[in-house]
């Protein structure tokens, strides 16, 4: 069946990737055609060699609860909250089934091809942990269960994906406070977890971390050293399925990184102090200053050749957002509606 009537089977495929990702639900719905098109990983492929796709950030994002109005601050809950970084248009985006009055506190997301994960967390309600998968299909603008964790919840744990279709977790601790040292690899197309060999350490409170093709754990602690952290790497060989421990060349600190990835070159950038810097042999130098009013507890996200930063100043006020062009290292002020500028807790961008 032809994508469109009268036209060449290579022009209608470039009418499809023209459009916007927020419209693929409603393209699905036209015909089968067209939903089989849309939903072929070659596609969003098409999308990003001919420069078509577009950037989605998608944050974890505090709000005040409305049944705390009138003490204090109120309570604190998280909803999911999404920036097209390129026409600076946001929304809030449906909760997850289940978790309509706040998102898990202290879940994992993470993007993987067109779907975004959310795994883990406490319940808001109950404060039990969770070994929950929910999944959003950015083509369909719907929900859907996956597979628990498997070895039962575990929370603080690390994690990360290749982008395309896997994601891995390691370390945290269970729920008898005990840290880590297992690790698990889960396809989301096929909605499947393999369990893989065991880190050397435990890891609690590690980060994940996915950098030229491999899987890295940084930081985290064992059980009896609770706060004091690793200060080492161990990544995972995908040839070998083995771990090994590497050089400590991501991190200048004991602490718990807030390191992230560049997408298009596939840079390491990392907030230290003020400043924002990235790794060049093996050592980290200075790119530029952080702004004056966002960098109070600053949480970055790339987005093609792109950072965006958002962080508050030291009077508390609302959070600010800054977008940087990599190539020039020049900031420049994201306006945030009023209802958009609290604190960020976790995000991860999209390449639809």
């Amino acid at each position: 069946m032809d994508l469109f009537q009268y036209l060449p089977y290579d022009i209608a495929l470039q009418c499809l990737i023209r459009v916007p990702f927020n419209q693929f639900h409603s393209l699905r719905s036209v015909c089968k055609a067209w939903k089989d098109e849309i939903e072929l990983p070659e596609l969003l492929a098409l999308r990003k060699s001919s420069g078509k796709a577009q950037s989605l950030v998608v944050m974890s994002q505090a709000r005040v609860n409305p049944k705390g109005e009138g003490k204090g601050l109120g309570t604190p809950v998280y909803r999911l909250v999404a920036l097209d970084p390129n026409t600076g248009f946001w929304w809030e985006m449906p909760p997850l089934p289940g978790f309509e009055n706040g998102l898990p506190l202290f879940c994992e997301m993470v993007s993987v091809g067109s779907d975004l994960v959310v795994i883990g967390g406490y319940d808001p309600r109950s404060w039990g942990c969770l070994d929950t998968v929910f999944i959003f299909d950015f083509l369909s603008s719907t929900w859907r269960r996956g597979a628990n964790m498997p070895g039962g919840p575990r929370s603080f744990f690390g994690c990360a994906s290749d982008g395309d279709h896997t994601m891995f977790v390691v370390g945290g601790h269970d729920l008898e406070k005990d840290a880590l040292k297992s690790a698990w690899k889960y396809d989301v197309a096929l909605d499947k977890w393999t369990q893989l060999a065991d880190m050397s350490k435990e890891r609690d409170e590690c980060r994940g971390l996915f950098h030229h093709g491999r899987f890295h754990v940084l930081n985290g602690y064992p059980t009896n050293m609770q706060g004091h952290f690793h200060e080492n790497v161990e990544v995972f060989d995908m040839s070998t399925c083995q771990w090994h421990e590497t050089k400590d060349e991501f991190l200048d600190t004991n602490h718990f990184p807030n390191i992230c990835v560049e997408g298009t070159n596939t840079e390491l950038y990392m907030c230290q102090g003020s400043d924002v810097v990235t790794l060049n042999d093996d050592t980290w130098q200075f790119v530029t200053k952080l702004p004056a009013d966002a960098a109070k507890t600053p949480y970055m996200i790339p987005f093609l050749g792109n950072m965006l930063l958002f962080g508050g100043s030291k009077d508390s006020k609302p959070y600010n957002a800054y977008k940087m062009e990599l190539n020039e290292c020049v900031w420049t002020k994201v306006e945030v509606p009023v209802e958009y500028s609290c604190h960020i807790q976790s995000g991860c961008c999209l390449i639809i």
